[in-house]
């Protein structure tokens, strides 16, 4: 049986405590600049391609039963994962925004909290989900 020599177990801890440092940072991050990018929801006949900008503005193309509509609008995020849509926000899958005129939603991270994706409605589980796009 070989033993490891004690240059290799601090190399191997120190390694597996930069990986989980790592990891951390970004599965705990909710800020602007990890949120903001864009993001695509398709179901139903209906898509919506969502451009969250880090300057707190978002750009929305919805294209639905042939028509495609655009607005642009502020964003805001409140504590860790929610997130909060101008009245200019354009409604989809039949969630349109509360009696003030903002649509909520929250940010949820995937793939072991890595990948954001946004739901936006009451329903958190159920609700239309934008994904987040890293290629076109």
């Amino acid at each position: 049986m070989r033993i490891p020599k004690p240059p290799q177990i601090v190399a191997w801890t120190f390694l597996l405590i930069s990986v989980f440092c790592f990891w951390y940072m970004v599965a705990a991050d909710y800020g602007y600049g990890a949120v903001s990018g864009v993001y695509r929801f398709e179901k139903g006949g209906e898509a919506s391609t969502l451009t969250l900008n880090k300057d707190r503005t978002f750009l929305q193309d919805r294209s639905s039963q042939g028509k495609t509509e655009k607005a642009q609008g502020v964003w805001h995020r409140s504590g860790e994962g929610r997130i909060e849509f101008s009245k200019e926000f354009l409604s989809i899958g039949q969630v349109s925004s509360d009696s003030d005129g903002f649509t909520y939603g929250e940010v949820q991270k995937n793939f072991l909290s890595l990948i954001p994706s946004i739901v936006v409605g009451p329903d958190r589980e159920h609700g239309p989900r934008f994904h987040r796009r890293f290629f076109n």
